[in-house]
């Protein structure tokens, strides 16, 4: 009768399928934060990539147009054109 020995009983058998479920369900649990946690950080990526991109935007048009200023000012003042050289 050494079959006996590796045979569960039904309590086994109960309590195996009890962890069986409440380990399914912590991996549904678990799966659901890290959803909710990438989900957040897309957001927050695509939200810091935006101001980003704004940031740089701005202060490459502020730049732009302070080289202008500067150039403006210069032709200004010394009173030549420098349109001869262009064409």
């Amino acid at each position: 009768m050494s079959t006996a020995l590796n045979t569960q009983t039904d309590r086994e058998v109960r309590y195996v399928q009890r962890m069986e479920k409440k380990r399914v369900e912590q991996q549904n649990i678990d799966r659901a934060i890290r959803a909710s946690n990438r989900n957040k950080d897309i957001s927050n990526d695509v939200s810091t990539r935006n101001n980003n991109i704004s940031n740089e935007v701005s202060s490459e048009i502020r730049a732009l147009s302070t080289k202008k200023r500067s150039v403006n000012t210069r032709i200004n003042n010394s009173n030549v054109s420098y349109s001869s050289y262009f064409w």
